[in-house]
């Protein structure tokens, strides 16, 4: 209907008597408003100022077969999937995040009711007295309705902002649960490391302890020198101190996983897997413009966005003015009143204060293009270091694992030798220090490739509160102790 329409249709529900001029003053000047105000077209599908390559870097030669929103079922570890699920469920972090979508929903409606009419019961009694000391009592019961007519889209568009500020809340716990299944699955591997690092420095200083036996031996037989003896007491102690820091680290990362799964932290051990896992195949990497509908974070910035210039919009609509029409029907004193109203308020003068508003709002669009843009870089950049981190580190490791082959040929024909009398014992504490050095860091290294496949995982997104939705359902979890 045109604005020409409904203020013919509201004039002739006035009576004669309102039909006056200062009604048609307003109806002049709502048309002033109406042509000399502009409207504010909101674009919902934005893209970043980016230009990005058609492909990633790194292609997967043999690209797992089957995708799974829980990426860490292809660690095939029935202790990771129980850890991840847990935490899922009792992580208070994530219960913010509910929360935060709880109220965002509720302001959402709060915006979609405003686009309808309000109907409101009243209830009222008076008295009064006059001047000669006599009352006056009368009372009423009635019911009001009024509906603000949005011809500009002022209401219309702070609905649309606050449904897309409830999706970008939807996507905000998305992210967080993303997040938090890869560091639950990096602190339960970092606990693994730990607990074989121990298993390791146990066999190393029982190897010390009975080469430092033999020394002993030889020292008794006057074969070897006192240094030897001390050399290797030296090695055995190293290796030892160690220990209360592999302990530390071990307690700090349990009760990093307690925390995780929303627990009291506690020195008690976790069930924990015999092994770091293979790395399997590299994901369907797809191209880096898929990640503005995979990441959640970024679904959300862009969605922020939006809704951001739905506010634009709400802000230029709010300049212009706004009308209302209604009737109220009740009894008062017995008598039954009916009446119909219509307004027409607009702002003459403000100072520049809704004209500063529309401003600000369009400034904070450019803030959040920006932060969509580099949001978006960003995610393209994770995806490229951990791709290019994970292929690496693989050649790091099959170059550790040469270096442990010759260090063991080295340690051993220094032995050799050293029993034989040729050289002394220096040479064999040299490749003995170099092999466990070794040893303990090719561990470590093989731990770091599965956080570099971590990293990826959360690089690549995905949502995986509800696997095979598009749109998800959350609802709030309630945790049982």
């Amino acid at each position: 209907m045109s604005i020409g329409h409904l203020l013919l249709n509201v004039n002739r529900l006035l009576t004669p008597a309102s039909r006056s001029a200062p009604f048609s003053l307003v109806s002049c000047l709502i048309f002033l408003f109406l042509f000399s105000g502009c409207s504010h077209v909101v674009e919902e599908n934005i893209h970043p100022l980016v230009v990005a390559n058609s492909s990633f870097t790194i292609s997967p030669l043999a690209p797992q077969e089957t995708s799974s929103p829980h990426w860490w079922l292809v660690f095939d570890d029935q202790l990771l999937n129980d850890y991840i699920q847990t935490a899922l469920t009792g992580n208070f972090t994530l219960q913010e995040g509910y929360a935060r979508l709880k109220q965002a929903r509720f302001s959402q409606k709060q915006a979609d009711s405003s686009l309808y009419p309000s109907l409101d019961g009243r209830l009222n009694a008076d008295s009064t007295w006059d001047s000669d000391g006599e009352r006056d009592d009368s009372s009423g019961i009635g019911i009001e309705f009024a509906w603000e007519v949005d011809l500009w889209g002022r209401l219309s568009s702070a609905a649309k902002a606050a449904a897309f500020e409830a999706q970008a809340a939807e996507d905000d716990v998305q992210g967080m649960a993303l997040l938090l299944s890869t560091e639950v699955a990096d602190t339960y591997y970092q606990l693994i490391e730990q607990s074989l690092y121990q298993e390791l420095l146990k066999r190393q200083i029982t190897a010390n302890e009975t080469s430092l036996d033999l020394i002993k031996l030889r020292f008794a037989h006057g074969v070897s020198s006192l240094v030897d003896v001390y050399q290797q007491q030296e090695l055995v102690a190293s290796v030892r101190a160690q220990l209360p820091l592999n302990e530390a680290r071990m307690v700090v990362l349990r009760n990093r996983l307690h925390v995780l799964l929303g627990r009291a932290p506690q020195s008690t051990s976790l069930s924990l897997g015999s092994s770091l896992p293979l790395i399997p195949s590299l994901p369907e990497l797809g191209i880096p413009a898929d990640l503005l509908r995979n990441r959640p974070d970024l679904r959300q910035l862009q969605r922020e966005l939006v809704a951001a210039d739905y506010r634009v919009a709400e802000a230029v609509a709010d300049r212009l003015p706004s009308i209302k029409v209604g009737s109220s029907a009740g009894f008062v004193s017995g008598d039954f009143i009916f009446s119909l109203f219509a307004d027409a308020l607009g702002t003459i003068v403000d100072w520049g204060y809704k004209k500063s508003e529309v401003e600000k709002q369009k400034a904070v669009v450019e803030e959040k293009t920006a932060r969509y843009s580099q949001g978006y870089l960003v995610a393209i950049e994770e995806v490229e270091n951990s791709l290019w981190q994970e292929r690496q580190h693989e050649r790091l490791l099959a170059a550790l694992n040469k270096q442990l082959i010759i260090s063991q040929a080295t340690l051993r024909e220094s032995r050799n030798r050293y029993i034989q009398g040729i050289t002394d014992y220096l040479p064999v504490l040299a490749a003995l220090v170099s092999l466990q050095d070794l040893e303990r860091t090719l561990l470590q290294r093989q731990r770091e490739l599965v956080s570099y496949r971590l990293l990826l995982c959360r690089a690549l997104g995905g949502d995986i509160l509800v696997p095979g939705q598009k749109r998800i359902n959350i609802k709030r979890i309630v945790i049982e102790n």
